[in-house]
């Protein structure tokens, strides 16, 4: 099989901007691969290299030899060489695209061609419960009835602020005086953990937002709220405050979401400061390198969390990922995305669908089994090549 053609869409939507590909081969199967970059800056970058990429070895090349295509691109781009996300994200996106191709020529699911799912139901973490509060008290209030909507564990970003259309934006300026910050993020987990009980797990994420003195005082502070994980303690590339942090704090440390390719997560493992794994198919390099990724990892005793912050494909991908892990932790979940004015749902069967009951079902069906609603998709088309 030969790939046709190659779609680029960039998905204007609120709370989440996809950048998706969809490539096609001359029999008229068609795979996709999404990136990481639905939020923050850089979607149009992302679509981009995936563009470039298509242009220059995609289109016309074997759509089964994978490995070669992969390393083809790897070694002859030159900007995936220690990439950053945005290189990452392009490659990441291509080869997801292939995996699904793949699969459906053969009538089977993705994870089949890695071994075979290990478990048919797949615990998870529900983020974005807080979409839409204003307040500490709507905050605390929505922690409830998420608890009560049957979601077993929560993440929340207790540094982080609401912004007008419901979504978080992260903390600036945190070589300041942070001590009230500190103190006010200690009470707001600690207002959540005894709002929703200790059955409830709860995780945190603090996107790097405070110094490292800051951030040990922070973590030492909220040992007694039964914290699952807290994640990305530091600046992803600071491997020395990671250590630090690691040292003073009996709170499992998660990281990853910003690590790329496996050479950039060698590091991580040999700083044995790391309790959890997260790389994010969207940009570490795609499912075959996470996979590896992850076995690595499991070679160092981690456990694995596929991190994703995406559309209905990219949370489907991390799904098929999970299935598979010998050392998979948890999955992270957005099942409230409808409550963001302007969201865009890019799939005809939206991946909330999948949990049900508390767990997450593996699907069956054949490639990461999603579809793309063409009525939708049609209006965010940012490039075709053939």
């Amino acid at each position: 099989m030969k790939i046709k053609s190659a779609t680029v869409y960039s998905v204007q939507g609120q709370g989440l901007k996809p950048v998706i590909v969809k490539l096609e081969t001359y029999e008229g199967i068609v795979g996709l691969g999404e990136t990481a970059i639905s939020y923050g800056c850089g979607g149009t970058g992302a679509a981009g290299m995936i563009k470039d990429l298509c242009a220059r070895f995609v289109i016309g090349a074997n759509a089964t030899g994978i490995n070669a295509l992969v390393a083809e691109m790897y070694d002859q781009s030159f900007w995936l060489k220690n990439p950053g996300g945005i290189a990452g994200a392009g490659l990441s996106a291509i080869e997801q695209a292939l995996w699904d191709i793949r699969a459906r020529s053969l009538g089977v699911p993705v994870y089949d061609l890695f071994g075979g799912r290990m478990r048919d139901d797949l615990a998870y973490y529900a983020n974005g419960w807080y979409f839409g509060a204003k307040s500490v008290g709507e905050l605390v209030t929505k922690a409830v009835a998420a608890a009560r909507d049957g979601h077993s564990a929560l993440k929340m970003y207790p540094l982080a602020r609401i912004q007008p259309n419901g979504t978080l934006r992260h903390p600036t300026s945190r070589y300041a005086d942070e001590r009230d910050a500190v103190r006010g993020a200690v009470g707001l987990v600690q207002q959540v953990r005894k709002a929703i009980g200790a059955d409830v797990g709860l995780v945190l994420d603090l996107a790097g937002g405070l110094s490292v003195s800051d951030t040990i005082r922070f973590c030492r502070d909220v040992e007694d709220c039964d914290i699952g994980f807290v994640e990305e303690v530091s600046d992803p590339g600071d491997l020395g405050s990671l250590r630090r942090v690691a040292d003073a704090t009996s709170i499992p440390i998660a990281t990853g979401e910003r690590h790329y390719m496996r050479y950039g997560f060698r590091d991580v493992f040999e700083s044995r400061s790391v309790s959890i794994l997260q790389p994010d198919i969207g940009n570490a390099g795609g499912f075959a390198e996470v996979h590896k990724i992850a076995a690595m990892g499991e070679a160092y005793s981690l456990k694995v969390q596929p991190h994703v912050c995406g559309s209905s494909v990219a949370a489907s991908v991390a799904m098929h990922m999970s299935a598979c892990l010998p050392n998979f932790y948890v999955q992270e979940h957005f099942p409230y995305w409808t409550r963001v004015p302007g969201y865009i749902e890019v799939a005809t069967q939206p991946f909330d669908t999948c949990a049900r009951d508390g767990a997450i079902r593996v699907s069956d069906a054949p490639g990461f089994g999603v579809t793309l609603d063409d009525k939708v998709m049609q209006e965010h088309v940012w490039a075709h090549l053939s």
